[in-house]
């Protein structure tokens, strides 16, 4: 079995194999290798842990409507909240310094307005910044929140299936419902956390990437 990357471990395998656990002591009936609990074997923990990859995809899709409607809620992903006003992802000239060398990524005339992009070429700006600064070796810390925050996104889901399984559940109570409720408010909050960590970061880098070749570029 390959080894998984930092964002399939933390992104997919860790809120599958939870959302599994969660499930298998609200539902009992659920077989003892689903829940990832009890006696298992070296081959059973291998059965375990690709059920739990497969289960963290679908929750992953979940996951993605958790994300679109939160978001939406927030006036749009980090990541967009430069394009508006006001925000408080970075600092005034940070944000004339980007806007003026995220033109040429944009392909827009001077007189227009980053919003004047359409979402879909707005995210297509974004994603060549994150390659350029992921070309020069400086995407670590991006990456690293970015796995972070799929997991918050993948342990939400997880946590609002669960909620919705608990009143068919022979184990429910009030107190279960409510830990799961905080646990579901908190990782909804470290999502966003995460999700504005990234968003600066990945400006940031790029920010500070493009300053380090100009300088080099004139001697500076």
């Amino acid at each position: 079995m390959r080894n998984f990357d930092f964002y399939e471990f933390t992104g997919i395998l860790v809120p599958g194999a939870l959302t599994l656990a969660l499930l298998g002591l609200l539902l009992p009936s659920i077989p003892p290798m689903l829940q990832g609990v009890g006696s298992i074997s070296v081959g059973g923990l291998g059965i375990f842990v690709l059920l739990a990859y497969a289960a963290g995809h679908l929750i992953q899709g979940a996951g993605n409507i958790v994300e679109s409607i939160f978001w939406k809620l927030q006036g749009g992903m980090p990541t967009e909240w430069i394009r508006s006003e006001p925000q408080k992802l970075l600092s005034g000239g940070q944000v004339a310094d980007l806007i003026s060398r995220i033109r040429p990524l944009s392909r827009i005339a001077p007189e227009e307005s980053l919003t004047d992009l359409s979402p879909n070429e707005w995210i297509g700006v974004t994603r060549q910044a994150y390659a350029t600064v992921q070309k020069a070796g400086r995407s670590g810390r991006i990456d690293v929140f970015n796995g972070n925050y799929g997991l918050m996104r993948g342990l939400s889901a997880g946590l609002f299936l669960c909620l919705a399984v608990l009143p068919f559940s022979p184990t429910r109570s009030v107190g279960m419902a409510g830990v799961l409720g905080v646990c579901t408010v908190v990782a909804l909050a470290r999502m966003r956390r995460f999700g504005i960590h990234y968003g600066r970061e990945l400006f940031t880098e790029f920010l500070l990437l493009d300053s380090t070749q100009k300088g080099m570029g004139t001697g500076v």
